[in-house]
């Protein structure tokens, strides 16, 4: 029995200890698998594993299973914090990563809270397991490079308020099913491709407080709803494809403190037509509906209660009209923005007396308002016109703007005339550009507030005052295109905060002042164009870094052009073109290591092209001089008529790709066949000239008696306007005999060769690129309307293109490309249909010999000529200006069919025009006398 209790507890022993060695392995187990990565971490080591750039290492240099906390969350990596064992954010902001990743990866975080990667280079897709995301409040993924669609499972995130898809390239429409985000309080999904109409289930969103749809491609119109929207404070929609109605109700019953709704196709209700603002809600502060079609009055006749507690108000780019307000009892408006509409009547006297408003800006350029009204600040004198007279101007002079709180004062492209104020208030920002202004400049003596001024294109006479050093904050000045004459001051170089001098297209004259070119703070000088005479005393002491851009051109500047140019070493701009520069070229223009743009055309330079001149050039002219020598190397791309006419001496060391000036090339049958096809070419048409005459003849000679009052200006058209199937895009023909009725014996009823010679070949104008334009920002009030293309390297002439219009760019390379067909002829020249590369239509003028004036008044003229906006007028693009008198050309819109002459005479199809108006002789002398004043 003993034997066997024995056996017994020796049994018992040893099953305990296999139970305490098994304890044992399992405690080890346990504390080894403890140090294995988890869940959490193993889906963002997946996710680093799609990083292809960390340039800052902040992620590949710190997420690594080495440094794994014993809970097994990663808190010591960057960007990660843990809640107990778990991520609960993931925030990698602004660190420039580039990576293609499946953000999906991230749905294995069952406790995220936060995922914020916004501001990198991240590439993906949206997946169908973002709605996995239970328990996330806070998703950005921002400008970055997320593509596709917007998947129906976003509406699963209940727990989101924060929703960020900014910046990315999604497409298609938002699911309905984004009503989901019942927690959601902002929501932004501007600049993508998103499209359709915005859903109308983001109105049951109850807790939205900001929504951003703005930049996409949606379309129809505002859903009905979101102004019962009680939380709703900031509502951007601009820059959509929205062409609903602005419904009245919204704005007076929305809860939104920030509406933007510009940059549509939006329209107003016909019923309100004569009321678009009834009013608006209490809580609206900020509206900007601008660059839509809104059309009809402002506010109904006392209507003063219409701007509610607006602080700003944009209507500007609509199509309103008749009178303004009175805006009585008006006292939140900071900023009213009311140009280019259709605004007729007396400017009102509330909307200018410094006791009335707090405005702060005030834009009212480009209306039509054209009533006598003399008020505190302003004292207007308008000119009553006819009702069918349109001119969209504001006319009259100013003199005094007394505002203490007025700080920018847009009154641009209008008609305003007489001397400049005498006093400018609080202004700062000033642009009376595009206007009639007369007189001179002494009044300038007492706006020592003014920073930022514009008073180009007007008629301002005179020398620019000495005493003018009170200018302490000036930073922008241009005068340009006006009437200035005499040196300039002394004092204009010590005003400390310039940065940008305009003086071109001036009268101004005597030595170039050296401190203007070793001023420390001036940035663009644009002197070109005056009568300035004289050496350049220029020998600095020291590298001038802020001078960006010098204009000198088209001046009477002599002697050698000073060494001290090469330590000017941000200059990125040089033109000292057609002036009477001569000697070397200074060796220190190889300092000039960020120089882009180099024109020394048309001088007297002699010597050699300096060696290592920056590769930054991409522009380069340096025709009409006597260099000599051999081309450096980095000058080799650009083409032969960067050197040639002129520079006979001046060598290629390889024969080059072309015949330049006075070589004579083996081309004498490619010769031989261009002058037969010319000669061909214009004997062909001189008979078709003549027949067309005679045919004319024969018709005028049938004819029982001219008593008709009404001429027949018979057209030939080849546009399918009128007869199916036919090319819209070809011209419209005149025939000779129409133009003959006007011109009777005119010279101009033969082509010249060379002007069938350019129709055949296309427009020689010079390669250019865009010269600086002066600061600009948003709605910019010191914009100048002249863009500039400096240092030509033309294809065959060596000359200067000018655009006139800011929207319109293109070199003179593709100028000289585009196909062109003859339009039609006058005494002046020759006009072309050019059609560029991109498919853009020009009506090129091709100025006969002689025609042109003097460079600075004809500049000035298309200046003036470009302002004119008026239906029967086209207006001016831009011209390009030669080295002898046979290269000027204009340019300007085409129009097709149809023109003012066509439309006088009555014979034009009424679908060529909106509106099938009459033609009666009293309305053609209306429409003349309206472009009569619209020129003067």
């Amino acid at each position: 029995m003993w034997y066997i209790c024995g056996l017994q507890d020796c049994f018992l022993w040893l099953f305990r200890m296999r139970i305490f060695r098994l304890l044992v392995v399992s405690l080890c187990c346990v504390s080894c698998l403890g140090q294995l990565p988890s869940q959490d971490t193993l889906a963002l080591l997946e996710f680093k594993k799609g990083i292809k750039h960390d340039p800052t290492g902040f992620v590949v240099n710190s997420w690594n299973d080495e440094s794994i906390e014993n809970n097994g969350c990663p808190s010591s990596w960057n960007g990660i914090m843990c809640n107990g064992n778990n991520i609960a954010a993931v925030v990698l902001d602004n660190l420039g990563l580039s990576a293609d990743v499946d953000l999906g990866v991230f749905s294995n975080l069952t406790m995220l809270v936060k995922l914020s990667i916004a501001n990198n280079s991240i590439s993906g897709k949206l997946e169908r397991s973002l709605g996995d995301f239970k328990s996330l409040e806070y998703l950005d993924v921002s400008d970055n490079l997320l593509s596709s669609s917007l998947p129906s499972e976003i509406g699963k995130l209940a727990s989101l308020k924060n929703l960020s898809l900014a910046g990315n390239n999604f497409s298609g429409a938002v699911p309905d099913s984004i009503s989901g985000l019942a927690s959601i309080r902002s929501l932004d999904m501007s600049r993508n491709s998103l499209s359709g109409p915005i859903p109308s289930s983001l109105t049951r969103l109850e807790s939205l407080v900001y929504l951003n749809l703005s930049l996409n491609g949606f379309t129809k119109g505002i859903p009905n709803g979101l102004e019962l929207m009680n939380k709703l404070d900031v509502l951007d929609l601009h820059g959509n494809m929205l062409d609903g109605k602005v419904d009245p109700l919204f704005l007076m019953l929305t809860n939104a403190s920030h509406v933007d709704l510009s940059g549509n196709l939006l329209v107003n209700p016909a019923e309100d037509h004569k009321k678009f603002l009834g009013g608006v809600s209490s809580s609206l502060k900020y509206l900007n509906l601008s660059h839509n079609r809104i059309v009809g009055s402002l506010v109904g006749g006392g209507d003063a209660q219409a701007f509610g507690s607006l602080k700003v108000l944009d209507l500007s780019y609509n199509q309103l009209s008749g009178e303004l307000p009175g805006f009585n009892f008006v006292y939140d408006l900071e900023v009213l923005k009311l140009g280019n509409n259709g605004f007729s009547g007396p400017v009102p006297n509330n909307l200018l007396k410094g006791d009335s408003l707090v405005l702060t800006e005030l834009d009212l350029s480009r209306n039509n308002l054209s009533v006598t009204v003399s008020v505190l600040i302003f004292d207007l004198t308008f000119i009553i016109s006819d009702a069918k007279a349109t001119l969209f101007y504001l006319t009259g002079h100013i003199s005094l703007i007394t505002s203490t709180t007025l700080h920018t004062l847009n009154l641009s492209s209008n008609q305003l005339s007489g001397e400049l104020p005498l006093l400018t208030g609080s202004c700062a920002v000033m642009d009376m550009s595009r206007n009639n202004f007369q007189g001179n400049l002494t009044r300038l003596v007492k706006w020592e507030k003014v920073e930022i001024l514009d008073l180009s294109q007007n008629q301002l006479t005179g020398p620019i005052p000495e005493a003018t050093a009170q200018f302490l904050r000036l930073n922008h000045l241009n005068l340009s295109c006006n009437s200035l004459n005499g040196p300039l001051p002394k004092a204009i170089a010590r005003f400390p905060k310039l940065a940008t001098l305009d003086l071109s297209f001036n009268g101004l004259g005597g030595p170039l002042l050296p401190s203007l070119l070793m001023s420390e703070t001036l940035a663009k000088l644009h002197l070109q164009g005056n009568a300035f005479s004289g050496t350049i005393e220029f020998s600095p002491l020291f590298n001038i870094t802020n001078l960006l851009a010098i204009d000198l051109s088209d001046n009477g500047l002599s002697g050698e052009l000073p060494d001290g140019f090469g330590l000017i070493t941000g200059l990125e701009r040089l033109n000292v073109g057609r002036n009477n520069f001569s000697g070397s070229l200074p060796s220190s223009f190889a300092n000039l290591t960020r120089l882009s743009s180099l024109d020394i055309s048309g001088n007297h330079f002699t010597g050699h092209l300096p060696e290592n001149l920056s590769d930054s050039l991409v522009s380069f002219n340096a025709s009409y001089n006597d260099l000599s020598g051999v081309v450096p190397d980095n000058l080799r791309r650009f083409p032969l008529s960067s050197f040639y006419p002129g520079n006979s001496a001046l060598q290629f060391p390889n024969p080059p790709p072309g015949p330049r000036q006075g070589q004579a090339g083996n081309n004498h049958p490619r010769t031989i066949v261009i002058v037969a096809i010319v000669v061909s070419c214009v004997a062909a048409l001189t008979i078709l000239i003549l027949l067309v005459v005679f045919i004319r003849h024969k018709r005028k000679s049938k004819r029982p008696s001219p008593v008709a009052t009404t001429k027949d200006v018979s057209r030939t058209s080849t546009n399918p306007s009128s007869v199916g199937g036919q090319d819209r895009s070809s011209g419209l023909h005149v025939s000779a005999g129409d133009l003959a009725r006007s011109r009777k014996g005119s010279s101009s009823e033969i082509i010249d060769p060379e002007e069938k010679l350019a129709a055949l070949t296309g427009f020689s104008p010079s390669k250019t690129s865009h010269f600086s334009r002066s600061p600009e920002s948003g709605d910019s009030y010191t914009m100048e309307s002249l863009s500039r293309l400096e240092a030509g390297s033309p294809d065959r002439l060596a000359g200067e293109l000018y655009f006139l219009d800011d929207t319109v760019s293109f070199t003179a390379e593709e100028l000289s490309r585009a196909p062109a067909e003859v339009l039609g002829r006058s005494s002046h020249g020759t006009s072309y249909r050019a059609t560029l590369e991109n498919g853009m239509l020009l009506t090129v003028k091709w100025l006969r010999e002689g025609v042109a004036k003097q460079r600075k008044e004809f500049a000035r003229e298309a200046k003036k000529f470009s302002n004119i906006r008026h239906p029967n007028v086209v207006g001016l693009r831009g011209y390009y200006w030669g080295p002898t008198q046979h290269e000027k050309l204009i340019l300007s819109d085409y129009i097709s069919p149809g023109d003012l002459a066509s439309f006088l005479y009555g014979n034009t199809p009424s679908l060529y025009f909106s509106d099938n108006l009459p033609s009666s002789f009293a309305y053609n002398v209306v429409c003349i006398r309206n472009v009569c004043l619209a020129w003067m």
